[in-house]
């Protein structure tokens, strides 16, 4: 069953940096759909993605601020 995020999650791809929109967990693997920078929408398996250090959708936030932010 497909799970629509209410947050987008910032992830660098095999095809560059997007965001991940949509959640789907399959029989053997675990696919996230991604709004690509440059407009396509691509879905990908879990172990093509990762998390993207872009905390904030780009607003200048640190790793140390963030680290502050979380309680770390």
């Amino acid at each position: 069953m497909p799970i629509q995020l209410h947050e987008m999650i910032s992830v660098e791809t095999p095809l560059g940096h997007g965001y991940a929109i949509i959640f789907e967990t399959g029989d053997h693997d675990n696919y996230w759909t991604v709004a690509l920078d440059n407009g396509a929408l691509v879905t990908f398996t879990q172990d093509r993605i990762k998390v993207s250090r872009d905390y904030t959708h780009r607003r200048g936030i640190s790793d140390d601020q963030m680290k502050e932010i979380v309680g770390g």
